[in-house]
């Protein structure tokens, strides 16, 4: 089942949008994040390199938002006579994000569960002539932690960990993690 996710992030931000005027205020997010390994030599390589951008509406107390995300990875693996393969991922995502501390506070650790629509395109070979799927569409559930430290009431620090889970089952939550570091800025 292919979920219209853009649709719904569109509906969902001009709610957030409409409702500004409220008590509460905008966040706007991006994050960044790169890896990569070598593995004795500069042929046998895996990295991978991941945005992210999101818009949030935090509600009056501060611990509460819903937030919008769109995340743009691409993952290589080159092994020198058994697999060279690319993948290239965009999830978007609706969440809810639930802080533990007020706005008011410095240091706002975070948890955040939601759903999202990962598209993935898939192209190379693996020993003994497999490939990947060519193209792999899922409905997925969305799971995070992280912590925002606040610079100043417009400017923020974020660390997260985000993972999508294939099929929503929790015991894939290893299969598409990352960890990233970005800036937020609230209106």
């Amino acid at each position: 089942m292919k979920l219209n996710i853009r649709a719904l992030i569109g509906v969902v931000l001009s709610l957030m949008v409409s409702t500004l005027a409220e008590a509460g205020q905008m966040e706007l997010s991006g994050s960044f994040s790169f890896q990569q390994t070598n593995y004795g030599s500069s042929s046998n390589t895996q990295w991978s390199r991941r945005w992210n951008a999101s818009a949030g509406y935090v509600f009056w107390d501060g611990y509460e938002e819903i937030e919008i995300s769109v995340t743009d990875a691409f993952y290589r693996t080159q092994i020198s006579g058994f697999e060279d393969t690319s993948y290239h991922d965009q999830i978007y995502s609706l969440n809810f994000v639930q802080g533990f501390t007020s706005r008011n506070s410095y240091v706002q650790p975070f948890v955040k569960v939601g759903i999202g629509q990962l598209n993935r395109d898939a192209s190379g070979s693996v020993s003994g002539g497999s490939s990947p799927p060519a193209q792999y569409d899922a409905l997925t559930a969305v799971l995070g932690a992280g912590l925002k430290v606040y610079l100043s009431r417009r400017v923020g620090l974020k660390a997260e960990g985000t993972t999508y889970l294939s099929g929503a089952l929790l015991s894939t939550w290893k299969d598409n993690f990352a960890f990233s570091f970005g800036v937020s800025l609230y209106l």
